[in-house]
């Protein structure tokens, strides 16, 4: 796939996916995370020239429990992901 962007600038996907983007991060700085994800979903509108072509409409971040409640109001939703004895499932928000 990074080959394909690589040749091909123009294309754009809707889909940002972070894994474990706030590792070593204070309050402070979780925070700040928060606040510029938030800002990059909304810029999407199009009134922004140099975002216009920005159609993020979604983003993964993959955390653990304490970071995620950390900023539960920076997200519209947080689904969770509970593993019990070796079983995994996933608790839709």
């Amino acid at each position: 796939f990074t080959d394909l962007v690589a040749n091909q600038r123009n294309i754009r996907s809707s889909l940002l996916v972070l894994d474990e983007p706030l590792t070593h991060l204070d309050a402070t700085g979780r925070a700040q995370v928060g606040k510029i994800l938030r800002r990059l979903l909304q810029k999407t509108d199009g009134s922004d020239t140099e975002t216009a072509n920005n159609k993020l409409t979604t983003i993964i971040m993959i955390l653990q429990d304490l970071a995620a409640e950390e900023l539960e109001e920076s997200f519209d939703s947080i689904d969770v992901v509970i593993r019990d004895d070796g079983i995994s499932r996933v608790v839709v928000d």
